[in-house]
């Protein structure tokens, strides 16, 4: 009898050491944030062209304990300010920034002309890491340059 009662006072004292510091782990903060900013990068910057971007949009950051998320929701507008040409997108991602690198995944790139017709579609997954530099799956190309330059009929810089 002495035995069982020792027994179970034994594995109440580890289950409650078990489960303690679980229910001790700091939870999760959460907030929104709104933001909206308009820029000019002129011809020679990173395009053959003066280009400007305006957008707005909302994160929403949750900061763990081993890492920050953000899920992002931007709208933007892109302009070749040499012919007026302008691309918009509305994109839809996440971000995830830990010590030694970061991670985007989602769509990066979904651009539409004046009457809505898609442009340009890249979705998946940029990595950055200070050991292994950028990857990316293969539907995305990381070159800002490339993409938004050659789609407002220009060239990269």
């Amino acid at each position: 009898m002495v035995r069982r009662l020792l027994l179970a006072l034994i594995l109440g004292v580890l289950t409650l050491g078990a489960v303690v510091p679980v229910a001790s782990a700091a939870a999760p903060e959460h907030f929104t944030e709104t933001f909206e900013d308009d820029f000019v990068l002129p011809a020679g910057q990173v395009c053959d062209f003066n280009y400007e971007q305006s957008f707005t949009g909302r994160d929403i950051v949750t900061i763990f304990e081993d890492y920050d998320q953000i899920q992002e929701k931007v709208l933007i507008t892109h302009t070749n300010l040499d012919t007026g040409y302008a691309l918009t997108e509305s994109l839809n991602y996440q971000l995830r920034f830990y010590p030694d690198s970061d991670r985007t995944v989602g769509i990066v790139w979904h651009l539409r002309d004046a009457d809505g017709k898609i442009q340009v579609v890249q979705a998946g997954m940029i990595a950055f890491s200070e050991q292994d530099g950028v990857r990316h799956t293969p539907g995305i190309n990381p070159s800002f340059r490339d993409v938004i330059c050659t789609a407002l009929g220009g060239s990269p810089a």
